[in-house]
């Protein structure tokens, strides 16, 4: 069991806080980190701590993936006091290369032409969770419940009673918490959405995304690709050294054959669908397959009650939106709890919720769009994309939209 020390001695006692996140996984932790630093109390129930192991699939939110954070994500994280800490383990992405199989046309993208140092920056799942744990562990206001998870919850009018289960070996039973909101950050099957019986909107894209690390023979030098093509796409972040993390999106047809591919077929395939931007590819690491599905909650309040992250919304990775779209969440929850002296309030948190639905609805119009232009099967459509593609790289202006629309999403 793993506890902050305000409340070390008082496990299984009823507890007392501000807010309750269910779930300890990226959008949990920020969140918990930025209201603890404005001296709100916080308990987070996780079931699984962070663990260290690479590209090995566990059960917690942070496993072997490799997380593309925009530059707008980068300052949200500088001003909550954790980027210090996070940035020995990022890789800038200064210069993105967009172009489509089969057809002409190309985009590049650069930082110097938005004025900034970096486009984003691609940091590893698990470096990104020990770093927030570690930091977590140590703030004042908060308190770690691990493992634990939420059995159930009881709204009241100033309030909500939470029941956690306690499973670590030397604790047992239930451990009572009393706060003005609860917050579920629990992921794509949230319990606290179910408990609250929020209609979930589900649409499966009957595709796969097959993630690895890979190797090239040069060095990346901050580039970054993405290429189109009629099964997916496929893409390349820089990581350390000549590492980048090498995605490729697949049909449910294809998927069962790419997993029984040996390193040096996948690496063949991989570069007939990208092609060798940087030199062959020397190696690769055991791959991540997981389903392609977008997920929305309309309603994300409801009562004393928010989702946030996946637990409000799923996106396809074609755009490396979907956490940076749930940290604009926390970013706004924050920047505006100072109008309320109750974070519980169903008024303020109507408001909030308001707040984020057009950015919320422009980031999955924006995925879906590119996902229906990119995969059109036809000639004349791949021409098209072509000229939009060349088009955008002979004018700077759009260039630029473009550009500060992946940094900051609706802040552009």
């Amino acid at each position: 069991m793993t506890t902050a020390k305000p409340n070390i001695d008082k496990l299984n006692d009823d507890l007392s806080c501000d807010v309750f996140i269910s779930g300890g996984g990226p959008v949990g932790l920020m969140l918990a980190i930025g209201l603890s630093r404005l001296g709100k109390k916080v308990v987070i129930a996780e079931r699984f701590a962070p663990k260290t192991n690479q590209l090995e699939s566990v059960q917690n939110s942070f496993d072997g993936r490799v997380l593309a954070l925009s530059k707008g994500s980068q300052s949200f994280l500088e001003q909550i006091g954790v980027w210090s800490q996070l940035k020995p383990y990022t890789t800038a992405i200064e210069h993105i290369h967009v172009s489509q199989k089969g057809y002409l046309g190309i985009t590049t993208l650069h930082a110097e032409e938005v004025d900034v140092d970096a486009l984003g920056f691609s940091v590893q799942s698990s470096d990104l969770g020990q770093v927030l744990w570690g930091i977590a562990e140590q703030e004042n206001n908060l308190s770690l419940l691990c493992p634990a998870q939420l059995e159930s919850f009881t709204e009241f009018a100033t309030g909500v009673k939470v029941e956690v289960s306690l499973e670590g070996e030397s604790k047992g039973g239930m451990q009572t918490i009393h706060a003005q909101l609860i917050v579920g950050a629990d992921g794509t099957q949230s319990k606290v959405r179910e408990i609250l019986e929020l209609p979930i909107e589900e649409k499966s894209y009957d595709a796969f995304g097959v993630l690895a690390q890979i190797e090239t023979e040069q060095h990346p030098h901050g580039w970054a690709y993405e290429r189109f093509t009629q099964d997916g796409p496929v893409a390349l972040l820089p990581m350390h050294g000549h590492a980048h993390k090498a995605v490729m999106v697949c049909s449910s047809e294809e998927v069962d054959a790419i997993k029984a591919l040996n390193d040096v077929e996948y690496m063949d395939l991989f570069a007939a669908k990208m092609g060798e931007r940087l030199g062959r590819f020397t190696k690769v690491s055991p791959r991540i397959v997981y389903p392609l599905k977008e997920t929305y909650v309309p309603q994300m309040t409801k009562g004393r009650a928010v989702l946030m992250g996946n637990a409000s919304h799923t996106q396809h990775p074609v755009a490396a939106q979907g956490l940076n779209l749930g940290i604009r969440d926390i970013e706004v929850f924050l920047k505006n709890n100072d109008t309320t002296t109750d974070l519980g309030d169903q008024a303020w948190l109507h408001e909030y919720a308001k707040s984020r639905e057009p950015d919320h609805q422009k980031v999955m119009g924006l995925t879906d769009s590119l996902i229906q232009i990119f995969q059109h099967t036809s000639p004349l459509v791949g021409h098209l994309r072509g000229l939009g593609l060349m088009a955008m790289q002979a004018m700077p202006g759009v260039k630029r939209r473009f550009s500060k629309f992946a940094m900051r999403g609706s802040r552009a």
